[in-house]
């Protein structure tokens, strides 16, 4: 079993180069180190392409041609759908995943069955207030070589678990979102290093 988190991870200088080497297509990184880190890697950016997506950050066939195998199931195809909602809508809400740890739970040169621990963090410009929600869960994500970058096949979520809890934290957003619109197009995205 491969493991990665805080207590595991490298020097930040290091993996922010090794990151920042990542090739990317359309705003996407290309999951495309065929080892245990890389899968790891390759599920971490899925789940991060999934918020972006609802939250109208990057766009859904763009996610969808470099990170979905052909054969994906219905439920990782779901995960990359184009939101709904209007631009307008759309720029009120921020929604954004941090993976925090990554578990290699099955791996061969063909596939790799990778649990992800994380957080969805929601902050929404509303009135009179602004609002915060925070979500803690937990994706098996399974993902395949097809001779060139890793794909994914399938996604499985599951609630928690949580943290100690502190309800109270994200009710006091100040309801700035001038950080939505100066994201960079590598900046946020997973790079699990070499063990």
């Amino acid at each position: 079993m491969f493991f990665t988190g805080r207590a595991t991870a490298p020097v930040y200088a290091e993996t922010t180069r090794a990151a920042a080497s990542m090739s990317v297509q359309g705003g996407v990184p290309v999951p495309d180190r065929h080892t245990a880190a890389g899968a790891a890697t390759a599920a971490e950016n899925f789940l991060i392409a999934e918020f972006r997506v609802s939250s109208g950050t990057l766009d859904a066939a763009a996610a969808v041609s470099v990170l979905l195998s052909p054969q994906a199931s219905d439920s990782a195809r779901q995960a990359l759908a184009a939101p709904t909602g209007s631009t307008n809508e759309l720029a009120k809400v921020r929604t954004a995943f941090a993976a925090l740890s990554a578990v290699v739970r099955t791996y061969n040169d063909d596939r790799a069955t990778v649990d992800v621990w994380g957080v969805a963090a929601t902050s929404a410009q509303v009135n009179p207030t602004p609002t915060g929600t925070e979500d803690w869960g937990s994706s098996t994500v399974t993902v395949d070589w097809d001779g060139a970058q890793w794909r994914v096949r399938d996604q499985r979520f599951s609630s928690g678990p949580w943290p100690a809890r502190a309800d109270q934290r994200l009710a006091t957003a100040d309801g700035d979102f001038g950080f939505r619109f100066s994201e960079l197009p590598q900046h946020g995205w997973a790079y699990v290093a070499e063990q």
